[in-house]
């Protein structure tokens, strides 16, 4: 059963937020310190004592964790537990040779589900609706915590599946699903193979569609709210931290709430690294304060956005940020995966013999879905 602190942890006051970051973050550098070599390393050349991080104003103190590095650290290099500890790891591609390897323990598993129900919550998902997932093959992680979480909370659930569009949309119809969880791209795309059809969207049962992986943009949601009549909602997450629902729309639409209780948000200059002010726009990072396996420290997420502080019109006191529209790391999202073209570089190299060409990664649209050429 959720304590009261649980249920209301979206509600707290500003100086219970300070007190909650200034607790878990000192916890979380003594452990990572303590058990990772990365950053005990990190920290002994920076000349920062795990003692002398007290408060989130020391927070910009601490070193930057990047994706490079994460991957340097293949393949348990970053795991802040036994490995008996774990009971599931994700791999990832990176920029480098090296896969990323994300770890969770039970805790872990435990909190991404509650997360993903408070997520599900907040976009008014109940109990009694019929949940469909589409999303492509390179989400199949995302895809499995949705699921996951859409359980916990009680609804039908469709898992994702290689299915065609086709089978995809008599699904739709024929389960009448209530609430489609995809990619904007998608869902663009499932509207148009809707005309196509001529399936009329008085036949769908659907009130609810959740896009996630990708950037939103108002001629999507306004496409999907007017043509489907449904209410659209948005999340983000990184595959690399929490889940994808680290950030998700409430009622008012203004921004995307922070789980707070879990990580604490900064924005810095990207070129800099400065720590900047909210309102002003900048690369967001991520301290994790609740992860067992894999803490991570001041992690470069790569996504541009702006942090607003002030309460949401719906009683949330947590952080919100604008929707990610471009990134400032060089990696291209394709369907809500993030492709490295030092990576395809090197998948070249590997298949042709002898000097490997010099290449360029095109992105197309076809039918509002992403497709990748290589020139």
């Amino acid at each position: 059963m959720a304590t009261s602190l649980e249920q209301n942890i979206e509600y707290l006051s500003p100086d219970r937020w300070q007190e909650w970051h200034g607790e878990l973050l000192v916890t979380a550098v003594n452990r990572a310190y303590q058990r990772v070599v990365f950053y005990k390393q990190a920290m002994e050349k920076a000349g920062i004592r795990p003692e002398e991080i007290g408060s989130v104003e020391d927070l910009p103190r601490l070193p930057f964790t990047s994706r490079e590095e994460l991957a340097r650290g293949y393949p348990y290099g970053f795991f802040a537990v036994p490995l008996r500890d774990v009971v599931r790891i994700h791999t990832f591609r990176s920029t480098g040779s090296n896969p990323v390897v994300i770890g969770q323990t039970r805790q872990d598993c435990l909190h991404r589900l509650a997360l993903l129900k408070r997520f599900f919550h907040a976009c008014g998902v109940m109990s009694e609706d019929i949940v469909q997932i589409c999303l492509d093959a390179g989400m199949a992680a995302w895809g499995m915590e949705i699921k996951e979480g859409a359980e916990a909370l009680g609804a039908l659930v469709i898992p994702p599946d290689p299915s065609s569009v086709e089978e995809r949309l008599k699904v739709l119809v024929d389960f009448k699903t209530t609430v489609l969880v995809t990619t904007p791209s998608y869902g663009r795309h499932l509207l148009d193979r809707m005309e196509k059809h001529r399936i009329s969207p008085g036949s769908l049962s659907l009130r609810k569609v959740i896009c996630v992986g990708e950037h939103l943009s108002d001629e999507t949601r306004m496409a999907l709210e007017e043509n489907l009549s449904v209410d659209v909602h948005m999340a983000y997450g990184i595959l690399e931290l929490m889940s994808p629902a680290m950030a998700y729309e409430c009622r008012e639409h203004d921004g995307l709430h922070l789980a707070l209780d879990h990580f604490i948000p900064e924005v810095v200059d990207p070129k800099t690294g400065e720590p900047l002010p909210p309102g002003q726009e900048g690369e967001l990072v991520i301290t994790t304060l609740t992860t067992r396996a894999n803490p991570l420290l001041r992690f470069r997420t790569g996504d541009i956005t702006t942090l607003h502080l002030d309460p949401c019109p719906c009683g949330r006191t947590t952080w919100r940020m604008e929707p990610v529209v471009r990134r400032c790391d060089g990696l291209a999202a394709v369907r809500g995966v993030r492709i490295s073209p030092d990576a395809v570089d090197r998948i070249v190299a590997a298949t042709l013999e002898g000097e490997p060409p010099q290449t360029l990664l095109v992105l197309k649209e076809v039918d509002h879905l992403t497709r990748v050429e290589l020139w």
